[in-house]
């Protein structure tokens, strides 16, 4: 793994391909009867009960003090401001509009506290989004700041910048499966090279056909300029929000105290629950592509409900997105895989997945590559070992290998 995979892995706590937080609670099968269909009918009531609560959101907000404050940038320079009114937006654009328009999210710090918050009782069923220490946590670039402060400006070519771009794309991924099929959201985080979006969707299921009108509805979303709305919710009110996903229900139910309170993101008329941060608008996705889909089960179980997975990937620009698209095409092009076999040195097969049969020809060149190893291991003063092959799965969950990787380690 990079230095920078590490980075996004430590820092971001989104950027994972796991099917979401494990929960013990609830029945093994959620979904019930259901089947792909176009604006289906609980998208609006949900939008309308969501901008209910959002409006007496910003009443409460007018009413926090506003003062005077100081704003601290990583080169030492301070800009003025006001509590409640003044975003890392504006501050970036008092130095430059263009840098302003790049940027994708911001990290802030209150050395003294705030001077006044909603956020008490904040309690996101995905945790660490506060996560690099010493008081500093993502913030949406639009969200007006709360006192005395340091911020870092981010953009797309930082890591967190990458991770909140791919994030936010998720969510239009969501809202166009939501506009287009109907189906019932579950978990969609960014990845290491873009994003994913599970879904339930009955019996119905993606293929490469659905994939234009996917593309086609992100491109709408997009050219609306669409914003991310953050909204503090109660339980109680979170769940009437998303009483017809029990999915998200059953993660509301299993990770929320009674007390507590969690965030949701709208945008367009997708709502979501997510801890964010998001980039200021959908117009800064230029590029916007569907790369594969697949199955998976509900929080990685396979006693749970099948779940759709439709694997994306966006960029600021149409030049990086072709680049990456000629990246993989290049990967494509060099893969061991496909060139062991077209050399006829081995194989792969579904009944040992990501073990190889060797023909004659690579049996060859594996020989010489052993007596080649064993050669190096009695001129450096090694002693040769043999382990077994098969393990009891309580070690891999022991090393933490059987979480991280039990969806993808047998693709072949």
């Amino acid at each position: 793994m990079t230095e920078e995979n590490k980075n996004a892995r430590k820092e971001g706590g989104r950027t994972k391909e796991e099917a979401g937080p494990r929960q013990d609670a609830g029945p093994k099968r959620l979904g019930g009867e259901r089947k792909f269909q176009k604006n289906a009918a609980f998208l609006k009531e949900r939008v309308e009960f969501f901008d209910k609560l959002y409006a007496e959101q910003l009443d409460k907000f007018a009413k926090l003090p506003s003062q005077p404050i100081e704003i601290t940038l990583p080169d030492g320079a301070k800009k003025a401001g006001d509590a409640f009114k003044t975003s890392p937006y504006d501050v970036a654009k008092m130095i430059s509009k263009q840098l302003a328009d790049k940027i994708i999210v911001t990290k802030v710090r209150y050395p003294n506290g705030r001077v006044g918050t909603l956020d008490d009782g904040l309690c996101n069923p995905e945790a660490a989004k506060e996560a690099e220490g010493d008081g500093w946590m993502f913030w949406d670039v639009t969200r007006p700041l709360e006192g005395n402060c340091e911020i870092k400006l981010i953009q797309f070519g930082d890591v967190e910048g990458r991770e909140t771009f791919w994030h936010s794309s998720a969510h239009v991924l969501g809202e166009t499966l939501e506009n287009e099929f109907g189906v019932q959201l579950t978990h969609g985080p960014p990845t290491e090279s873009g994003f994913f979006y599970d879904s339930y969707s009955g019996k119905d299921f993606f293929t490469d056909k659905n994939y234009k009108a996917i593309e086609e509805s992100a491109k709408k979303i997009v050219s609306e300029a669409q914003t991310f709305q953050r909204l503090l919710i109660s339980k109680e009110d979170a769940l009437k929000l998303f009483y017809d996903n029990p999915f998200k229900c059953s993660t509301i139910i299993s990770k929320i105290p009674d007390a507590g309170i969690v965030t949701a993101y709208k945008c367009g008329n997708l709502i979501d629950l997510c801890t964010g941060p998001h980039i200021p608008s959908t117009k800064m996705i230029k590029a916007f592509k569907i790369m594969k889909n697949s199955s998976a089960y509900w929080l990685g179980d396979c006693k749970n409900d099948s779940l759709q997975r439709v694997y994306g990937v966006s960029f600021p620009s149409k030049k990086e997105m072709d680049e990456h698209v000629h990246m993989l095409a290049e990967a494509e092009r060099c893969d061991h895989r496909r060139i062991g076999r077209e050399q006829k040195l081995f194989d792969m097969h579904e009944w040992s997945p990501g073990c190889g049969f060797f023909y004659p020809e690579g049996v060859v060149i594996y020989n010489k590559l052993t007596e080649m190893i064993r050669e190096q291991y009695r001129v450096r003063g090694y002693q040769e070992v043999l382990s077994p092959n098969l393990f009891n799965l309580k070690l891999w969950k022991t090393s933490g290998h059987y979480s991280k990787y039990k969806e993808n380690m047998f693709i072949t």
